[in-house]
């Protein structure tokens, strides 16, 4: 009977309790819940954790709103169900205690936040598991700790990060970051003994080859044979050392010639590109061009005699002393003795690029090297260009990176991949975009829908959910992928378009021309820096500016075109001119289009004839033409009425303009065609080196003007 009593006084002390702070009596609802929580635990201590959890009494206080609602939790898994409905009808169940620790979660992550310190993450994310605010304090705190170490910026502070929060998304920066931290420590002096002993030290970083770079370039700062001759000997395994050996044949042999090549071989009877320089020695001064005898091809010299039998399918120019050329639907290459390289073979043969070219077989790709020498073998769906000894290749659907051999360096894991460029490559995984390194180390996580990639330059534009924006070399955002377009740096600055509007970022991200000029389809793709000069847009005319944002043209044009030889073409009412960057106008306003200047001349056109003008605004050769090329070498290819010829930058007819088309072969020919057959023309002779059969016929048979 006693028992009975005790338990009903009990309860009805804990049902007081809750009505007492349901009616925020604060002292008596906690005196009596103090009370209850040796015999209602789970109750008593819920309701001790709202007291000391809500901010409108002087019990608030976290930590113990916290310690109270744990001891609740663990209360209430102890009780059995009759106990659990006996409180439910007080308001207390699993899922009230589960809303309060989310409560006082909340509460204490506002004060976390305002802090925003990593010692205060640390403890939210240990005392507050279960809350559904933690994901964001490890987030944040990783954050943290990340900034912390790049602003240390050492080898220490990153492996740290690492051994802490080996998770954190900044990971994939920090072991970027790390090993160039180790590289850069490794090297304080950049001097040679440093690189040589970090190669030792650390042969397996990706910075090796930066290092066995340096060493090539330290060592050879003239580059002298004299220089590049030591370096072989004291690196005979550092992998520049062909390059050191071919950069020395080329200083002895800028001139091509049997007297320069004979020296350099017997001053270095060691030189391992024995095949390459007998090569030269038998070309050393032959000159060959293509032509077409009786549907086949072949090879002439400068006399115009025949030197490789015309006998090929087709006929590319020699280029580094070969040709490709193609046979029975094949394709290989040959040396100016008509000799095969290349086997002629294959479905198809790409262009060299470090030495290697790649080939086709029956769906297939390898590659082969400058002696036609197949060391990739066919067996890949594809083979990309090489770079730096490495090169995309596909297989079964997958892409990875092969050497030179065929050897796989960086496994097939991708479903797409770009050829490297500064040591960094742009690959992709499930429709995502990311940069590995050259050891295949993931360097930008996979994280955007298109990345362009480090193309001669630091940085590298991406995109995200249709905005924009730009990231460094070891994947920290520059500029916030955020904008609806973003420009590549030039001239230091990148253009940033949003809504309409256009503005200049530096290479930190920071505003250096505020978004305060219009922006339109012009201006995304000609709005970029050149030569310390871009187009802005205003109240719908054009204008320039610097990079500093100082009006260099006044936005009063109705078009602008770049800044080349000194003066820019500018429209005004319909008509183009040029001015230069003082506003001085070089030639009025007369052209329907006026174009750039290439190699100090610029092409103009009015009523559909062209001419041209000096960098002086001279108009040189008024309009006259139907169309013009650009000058090259101190000629250019034009059409009048009765067909296309070449004329020299005053005008004066070198080739007569009644050919088909007259193609620039070099500073001494010109290939012409006429009734579909082709012929050279000398350029200063004004003569033909050599016809092909049939050339001419039927013009003169038709009585036009013979050639």
């Amino acid at each position: 009977m006693l028992a009975v009593l005790t338990m009903t006084a009990s309860a009805g002390r804990l049902e007081k309790a809750f009505e007492a702070l349901h009616a925020f009596d604060y002292f008596k609802a906690k005196e009596l819940f103090t009370k209850e929580t040796a015999k209602n635990p789970a109750a008593a201590w819920y309701g001790l954790s709202v007291i000391t959890g809500r901010a409108d009494n002087p019990f608030y206080q976290l930590d113990s709103s916290l310690a109270a609602i744990r001891r609740s939790m663990q209360a209430y898994g102890t009780l059995d169900e009759r106990g659990r409905m006996r409180i439910a009808k007080l308001g207390v169940d699993q899922a009230s205690i589960q809303a309060q620790l989310e409560h006082i979660g909340a509460s204490a992550w506002k004060q976390v936040v305002d802090r925003d310190r990593l010692q205060d993450y640390d403890r939210f994310i240990a005392d507050y598991h279960g809350s559904s605010y933690v994901e964001q304090a490890v987030d944040r705190r990783n954050e943290l700790a990340f900034e912390e170490a790049r602003r240390l910026n050492t080898a220490e502070a990153f492996k740290t990060f690492l051994q802490a929060y080996p998770d954190a998304k900044e990971a994939f920066g920090a072991r970027s970051r790390l090993q160039e931290a180790i590289f850069r420590e490794a090297v304080p002096d950049g001097t040679i003994s440093q690189y040589e002993q970090f190669i030792k030290d650390h042969p397996d970083s990706p910075h090796v080859r930066d290092a066995q770079d340096m060493l090539l370039k330290l060592n050879t700062p003239n580059g002298t044979p004299e220089e590049f001759a030591a370096f072989i000997r004291r690196y005979p395994d550092n992998p520049n050392v062909p390059e050191a050996w071919r950069s020395m044949y080329a200083s002895y042999t800028k001139v091509l010639s049997v007297e320069n090549i004979t020296r350099f071989l017997k001053e270095h009877p060691d030189y391992p590109f024995i095949n390459e320089l007998m090569t030269d020695y038998k070309v050393a001064s032959m000159v060959l061009y293509p032509f077409r005898q009786g549907g086949r091809w072949g090879f002439i010299d400068q006399a115009a005699v025949e030197r490789i039998k015309a006998e090929f399918d087709y006929a590319e120019p020699f280029h580094f002393n070969q040709a490709q050329v193609g046979l029975a639907g094949r394709s290989g290459s040959v040396n100016k003795l008509g000799k095969p390289v290349v086997p002629i073979i294959y479905d198809d043969m790409l262009d060299y690029r470090e030495g290697m070219a790649t080939v086709e077989l029956n769906g297939l790709q390898g590659a082969v090297d400058r002696n036609g020498k197949l060391t990739v073998p066919v067996a890949f769906e594809e083979v990309g260009d090489f770079d730096h000894g490495l090169a995309v290749a596909a297989k079964q659907g997958k892409y990875g990176y092969i050497n030179p051999n065929g050897e796989e360096m960086i496994p097939f894991g991708f479903d797409g991949a770009m050829r490297f460029h500064n040591g960094l490559a742009v690959v992709t995984k499930e429709n995502l975009s990311g940069v590995i390194d050259v050891k295949g180390a993931v360097v930008v996580p996979f994280a955007y829908d298109w990345v362009e990639g480090f193309i001669d330059r630091p940085f590298s534009r991406v995109r995200k959910d249709g905005h924009m924006g730009i990231i460094d070399r070891f994947g920290e955002v520059v500029v916030a992928v955020e904008h609806d377009h973003v420009g590549t740096f030039c001239n230091g600055l990148a253009l940033v378009v949003d809504k309409g509007k256009a503005g200049y970022v530096g290479p930190t991200g920071n505003w250096v021309i505020p978004q305060r000029y219009d922006a339109n389809a012009l201006t995304i793709n000609m709005g970029d820096f050149h030569l310390g000069l871009a187009r802005v847009l205003s109240g719908g005319k054009w204008g320039m500016v610097d990079t500093l944002g100082n009006r260099v043209l006044p936005a009063q044009y109705e078009d602008v075109g770049l800044l080349s030889g000194g003066i820019i073409p500018v429209k005004r009412k319909g008509k183009w001119g040029y001015v230069k960057r003082s506003m001085a106008s070089v030639v009025d306003f007369k052209y329907d289009q006026a174009w750039p200047l290439q190699n100090g001349y610029g092409r103009v056109e009015a009523g559909g004839l062209f001419g041209l003008i000096d960098s002086t605004g001279k108009e040189v050769i008024k309009p006259q033409f139907k169309s013009m090329a650009d000058v090259v070498n101190g000629v250019l290819v034009v059409s009048g009425e009765k067909g296309t010829g070449v004329v020299d930058h005053a005008g004066r007819v070198i080739v007569p303009l009644i050919y088909e088309s007259a193609t620039l072969v070099d500073q001494v020919l010109v290939k012409v065609m006429l009734d579909g057959h082709m012929a050279y023309l000398r350029l200063d002779r004004g003569d033909f080196l050599w016809k092909e059969e049939g050339f001419g016929v039927r013009s003169a048979q038709q009585g036009d003007a013979s050639p």
